[in-house]
């Protein structure tokens, strides 16, 4: 053995150096010391702290990242197993892997419980785009009637009154328009229709007009499919005319 003051060699069993070194203890073991390594199971932790995190503050959907927290739990895990001298957490990531599969299985439950709003909001937020259209095209109808005293007609004559085509729905499809008379006042050898009502159809998710899901506004005022069955406007066919929930000769 060197000594560490002077570097000559000390014999063993010597308590001192000639150069009067003394040992202050025993010296070091030199068998090689092993560290078991925390990595992986810090990383299946880290993760399933990220995931809940980012689920509750940012967005639910994100809790499928778990995948992930699952996969670097096993891993650490089967690490611990097969190799416990160099890889520690055995524990911590059979906690973690519970806790992931827990927290997924509440959370799909959750899921599947949200899927019906989560349809119906996306079909209402489709819905206000289109009835957002139908009020632009509203107001232009009011302010030419304001104007011309009368709705247009048909949807000819809408094009040519409001100098543009008929809008569009949220799914691409044409909104329909329809003028309906509410008076028909005959005089001697003629007769005055006056345009008193109009009607903006979508036909709606289905793309099936006449079906539950169609967006219809009557004059400003939005009504649904039943509603409108109940309720028709007045409408003139011919000689007959058609008022309000009654017919009049």
């Amino acid at each position: 053995m060197l000594c560490p003051c002077c570097g000559n060699g000390i014999p063993l069993g010597a308590s001192q150096c000639r150069c009067g070194a003394r040992f202050v203890g025993e010296p070091l073991d030199e068998t090689p010391f092993k560290v078991q390594r925390l990595g992986p199971v810090m990383v299946a932790v880290g993760l399933f702290a990220a995931v809940v995190g980012a689920s509750l503050i940012i967005t639910k959907w994100l809790a499928f990242a778990g995948l992930l927290v699952i996969w670097a739990a096993r891993r650490a895990r089967r690490l611990a197993r097969q190799q416990p001298e160099g890889f520690g957490g055995h524990r911590a990531a059979t906690a973690t892997l519970i806790a992931t599969l827990v927290a997924g299985a509440v959370a799909s439950g959750y899921t599947l419980a949200y899927i019906p709003k989560f349809l119906e909001d996306r079909q209402q937020k489709q819905a206000a785009h289109t009835r957002a259209e139908f009020y632009r095209v509203a107001g232009m109808l009011e302010a030419y009637k304001r104007k011309y005293g009368s709705y247009p007609s048909t949807p000819q004559d809408y094009g040519k009154a409001i100098d543009e085509q008929m809008p569009i729905d949220f799914w691409e499809n044409g909104i329909t328009y329809q003028g309906y008379t509410e008076a028909l006042v005959q005089s001697p050898g003629m007769s005055t229709i006056s345009i008193a009502n109009f009607e903006l159809r979508s036909a709606g998710a289905d793309e099936i007009e006449g079906t539950d899901d169609d967006i219809i506004m009557r004059d400003g005022i939005f009504f649904t499919n039943a509603e409108i069955k109940r309720q028709p406007v007045a409408i003139v066919e011919g000689k007959r005319q058609e008022t309000k929930g009654k017919r009049q000769k």
